[in-house]
């Protein structure tokens, strides 16, 4: 799934989940205690290149599993799914784009130490 359509899916689930239980920001925000996904990074070795990758985990328990309770409570795991769906993509791309400038060091290394070869057996 594209990422534009997994954030599309996010937005529209909460847009749902207002109409259907109300505001409940005021809920979410009288029980916020630690972040329930966290962020661990890692280094990758690739030809002698550091990278770093990201990894996110769950940490602790859900304390909002009893928002929506009284009406709405399909929409809000609905939005649950679809908001962490989001943060996975969102890692992961993170990943992806402090990886690029490692890659393309080693792209750039690799090519000038081939064009030294490619001229040395042209000259020799």
């Amino acid at each position: 799934m594209l990422m534009g359509e997994v954030m599309r899916e996010a937005a529209f689930s909460l847009a749902e989940a207002k109409f259907t239980a109300g505001d409940f920001s005021t809920t979410v925000i009288q029980n916020v205690n630690k972040a329930q996904v966290k962020i661990q990074e890692k280094k990758d070795n690739v030809a002698g290149v550091t990278l770093p990758v990201f990894e996110h985990y769950p940490e602790g328990t859900d304390s909002y599993e009893l928002t929506g309770l009284a009406r709405g409570g399909e929409q809000l795991a609905k939005l649950k799914r679809n908001y962490a769906k989001a943060v996975e993509l969102l890692v992961e791309l993170a990943s992806l784009q402090s990886s690029f400038p490692g890659l393309n060091v080693l792209l750039l290394i690799s090519s000038q130490s081939w064009m030294r070869e490619s001229e040395k057996s042209a000259i020799g």
